[in-house]
């Protein structure tokens, strides 16, 4: 069973169960039952870390919604009917406006949960493997940032809505200034910031290398003000803290809502922070930074990391590209 004896504490990934409770209370009413029972047989049955069940409990929940209509079907109604088919129109419904990534966790955890399903006699064995296979290569696709464009409307648009807006944009000025996670901007800490030397360090992630940077005036100072007139009173050591009570850290999700609802806000297609990161990344080839100077400022060891973003370097692409022949008869 899911414990909460970690109720309260700042978001870290021993807490994750505590992110699981919530989902599941504010999924839909007829439905909170039967996502308590998969993230059980999920962590009981197959092992699975609290972390990873809250990912699939997102998924879980999108899925039983598209096959309820929204609630005009019990979900038992809706697993009955279910077909090849029909799986396969949720899952690309499901899918299609997001990259492999996604639609390789989504297929996780639709497959998952058509298996437990069938432990409860809902659906047959052989429903799981109905869910379509995905076929995909490495640097296949292209990073997906914002035009320059949408990176002026997002920073200079009124800042006067949403919860903390003043919290929102530091969080949005240091996603665009430095590239960088929304985990590494969920873990910054005060003493991350030398206000002195103007400098701001970011802890590594992903096995990759902590990063250093100058503070930016236009960073120093929306971090200043979110500090002096915004943040709420607390010992916590971390920069960005939840807006009510208790006032402890910021999670990683949290950092994304804000970044997409600070986009719907603003008119833009929404977006998760990592289009920023590629964003950053892409202004800076296209100003003529070598991969590997990009590579260290977004803190990866290899260049492989970063190789993707050698097709988007047109400038550099066309000095390469050869006459197509012409075929003499």
């Amino acid at each position: 069973m899911i414990k909460t004896k970690t109720e309260g504490l700042a978001w870290s990934p021993e807490s994750a169960e505590i992110a699981v409770r919530r989902q599941i209370e504010n999924a839909y009413a007829p439905h909170r039952q039967v996502l308590q029972d998969f993230a059980d047989w999920l962590m009981d049955e197959r092992g699975v870390r609290p972390r990873t069940v809250d990912a699939r409990l997102r998924s879980a929940a999108l899925f039983l919604a598209q096959i309820t209509a929204r609630g005009a079907l019990t979900f038992e109604q809706a697993l009955a009917a279910l077909d090849a088919k029909a799986v396969e129109a949720c899952f690309v419904e499901l899918s299609q406006e997001h990259g492999m990534a996604t639609r390789r966790a989504r297929r996780a955890a639709i497959r998952l949960f058509l298996k437990f399903a069938a432990t409860r006699g809902w659906v047959g064995w052989e429903l799981a493997d109905t869910v379509p296979s995905l076929v995909g290569w490495r640097l296949s696709g292209l990073p997906r940032g914002l035009s320059e464009e949408q990176l002026s409307t997002l920073l200079t648009s009124p800042w006067s809505s949403g919860e903390c807006p003043g919290r929102d944009r530091a969080i949005v000025e240091l996603l665009v200034t430095y590239g960088v996670r929304r985990e590494q901007v969920s873990a910054l800490r005060l003493d991350d910031i030398d206000w002195r030397e103007h400098t701001i360090v970011f802890a590594a992630h992903k096995r990759g290398k902590a990063i250093h940077h100058q503070l930016s005036a236009r960073v120093a100072q929306s971090l200043a003000e979110y500090l002096r007139h915004e943040r709420p009173r607390s010992d916590c050591a971390y920069v960005f803290l939840r807006c009510h009570p208790p006032h402890k850290r910021l999670g990683p999700g949290a950092i994304s809502d804000a970044v997409r609802a600070r986009m719907e806000r603003c008119g833009l297609p929404p977006h998760y922070p990592h289009a920023l990161r590629h964003t950053f990344a892409t202004r800076l080839l296209r100003a003529g930074q070598p991969l590997k100077a990009i590579a260290d400022l977004l803190g990866h060891r290899s260049l492989q990391s970063v190789a993707i973003y050698a097709k988007v370097d047109f400038a550099r692409l066309q000095q390469v590209a050869v006459e197509w022949p012409e075929v003499i008869s």
